[in-house]
């Protein structure tokens, strides 16, 4: 699960679909493919294998993979920073075992630490403000990776990959390896996993069953209304449709309704064939998806607190949701069932897109204030290459976390459930290759072939491959992003009536310059179009 509860991609994600992110983001969601890049910025570059610190001067000892000659490096910590629902009680134990594991591979020590996703842009900001070192951290478009990239904190690793990584580049997806990068430089090594973005809704199997719900009839937000009535009326406690500050029903509405939606940015019109990029929320399309879930509100279908609530994840598993807006691909249902305790399937209602923002959903990036980038590296080359690893760090250790039920197949540990578990991370997509993970009990035991039929059956978005520069109007981004913070939350929700607030949105838009953003924008697009034609 990704998001401040659950997916952001993230997560991912179904952060604010009319949001405005650190930088005119797109989580690989909002139109998919709200990439938002900026210019290589100051970070070190090629320079990191050059680096100084412990192990730096000896990274040239040999590529990772277990092909390093671990007794020539200095002894070094990886530290690690991803966000999660939650800190995991046994992560130090898990810590240990990693360890054990790179001690004879690299030489390495492993410090994985997890920052609950509420807190997690403020206190990776503070890092960087602080220059404290570390070596890795979780990254993704939707989630200021251009800002990172501008501000030079995270730095660029194409030759670093090409020296230490060699397999995990063969391991990857071409793709995503190719479609991550900005201005042609890798700065994040993307997680090979699927590339493309639908959404849909989750609803609470019990509960699906008991009223011997349909799935078949639901193809539409809209069709979903019978079945929240009639939740609303016999089941007390349970809302219909449970969000938070950062979760709406508007990824599903604008994936359906644009070929690509950005809140803070220009929007393009579905079936557009000029590429004329407009201001999203002075279309009709956009306000009726805002009319749509305030309508819902007033109904009661979601929950009083949902514009100021952080965290998704502690009502779904306390049983208070029927349903909720989430990312999906294939088996998405029974990882979030692993995560929650609580049993769930999945109502696709977006077809599958390829943006340039999927590429970019789930990466780990190489901080500035690494002191050993080759090694950090060379730790990644094995993360994607080696199964013991990976597993290790996606799901615990054997035998108190979870055990071996079939070759690749899972479930907890004697004693231990979801809710018990000392590890229970249930975020596999942040690590290396998802293709060597074990498949919980509960999962189909074809999702990784599926996932490749998900990837190839997916349709290219009309924007794959254009990258937004906002360099030249980054005043006017930041005063975006302030005005986004003010009216997201509210709208998102439908706790704010869209008749009153979303013409106040719109002119604050106006007045912090988005059709500046949009201008500049449409410049970049058109320059990409033609040299695409060439």
């Amino acid at each position: 699960m990704k998001v401040k509860g659950i997916q952001r991609k993230g997560l991912t994600a179904l952060t604010a679909a009319f949001a405005v992110t650190m930088m005119l983001s797109g989580c690989g969601s909002n139109g998919n493919d709200g990439s938002n890049s900026a210019n290589g910025g100051n970070g070190g570059g090629d320079n990191a294998a050059a680096a100084t610190g412990n192990g730096g001067a000896n990274a040239n000892a040999g590529a990772a993979n277990g092909g390093s000659d671990a007794s020539k490096l200095e002894p070094y910590t990886i530290k690690w920073f991803v966000p999660g629902a939650a800190a995991q009680k046994d992560q130090a134990l898990v810590n240990e075992e990693v360890s054990k594991y790179l001690k004879d591979k690299i030489n390495a020590s492993f410090d994985l630490e997890v920052i609950d996703w509420g807190s997690w842009a403020d206190k990776m900001n503070l890092k960087f403000a602080s220059s404290e070192p570390f070596d890795l951290m979780y990254t993704a478009n939707w989630d200021g990776f251009a800002t990172k990239i501008a501000q030079g904190n995270i730095i660029d690793i194409t030759s670093l990959i090409d020296q230490y990584a060699p397999e995990a580049k063969a391991v990857i997806e071409p793709a995503l390896l190719e479609g991550s990068k900005v201005n042609g430089k890798n700065y994040g090594m993307p997680v090979n996993k699927e590339m493309a973005t639908q959404f849909g809704v989750m609803l609470r199997k019990d509960l699906v069953d008991k009223y011997a719900i349909d799935l078949t009839t639901i193809k539409t937000l809209q069709d979903l209304e019978p079945y929240f009535d009639m939740i609303k009326d016999k089941e007390p406690g349970v809302t219909p449709f449970y969000l938070n500050k950062d979760i709406s029903l508007l990824n599903v509405w604008n994936n359906n309704n644009f070929d690509y939606y950005d809140g803070g940015a220009g929007t393009l019109p579905k079936g557009s064939t000029d590429f004329k990029l407009v201001m999203g929320l002075e279309t009709p399309e956009a306000k009726a998806g805002y009319d749509l879930i305030h309508q819902w509100y007033q109904k009661g279908y979601v929950n009083k607190d949902a514009a100021t609530l952080q965290d998704l994840s502690g009502g779904l598993k306390a049983g208070k949701a029927f349903a909720y807006p989430e990312q999906l691909k294939p088996g998405k249902d029974a990882e979030v069932s692993t995560a929650t305790g609580v049993q769930w399937v999945q109502v696709e209602l977006t077809q599958p897109i390829i943006g340039t923002g999927d590429t970019q959903g789930s990466m780990a990036s190489i901080s500035r204030t690494s002191k050993d980038p080759a090694r950090a590296m060379m730790f990644l080359n094995l993360l994607y290459t080696d199964k013991y690893l990976v597993n290790l760090i996606a799901f615990g250790i054997e035998g108190k976390h979870y055990k071996k039920v079939g070759d690749n197949t899972i479930d907890f540990a004697d004693g231990v459930t979801a809710q018990t578990s000392g590890y229970n991370l249930n975020q596999a997509w942040l690590f290396g290759n998802q293709f060597n993970d074990y498949l919980w009990t509960n999962e189909d035991p074809q999702k990784w072939e599926k996932f490749k039929t998900f990837n190839k059956a997916a349709k290219n978005s009309p924007l794959l491959g254009f990258v937004f520069d906002p360099s030249n109007v980054k005043t006017e981004v930041a005063a975006i992003t302030n005005v986004g913070k003010e009216f997201n939350s509210g709208l998102g929700t439908g706790t704010l009536d869209p008749n009153v607030y979303l013409p106040k949105y719109i002119d604050k838009l106006k007045a912090a310059g988005i059709e500046k953003v949009i201008a500049e924008e449409q410049k970049q697009l058109d320059a990409w179009r033609a040299a695409q034609s060439k």
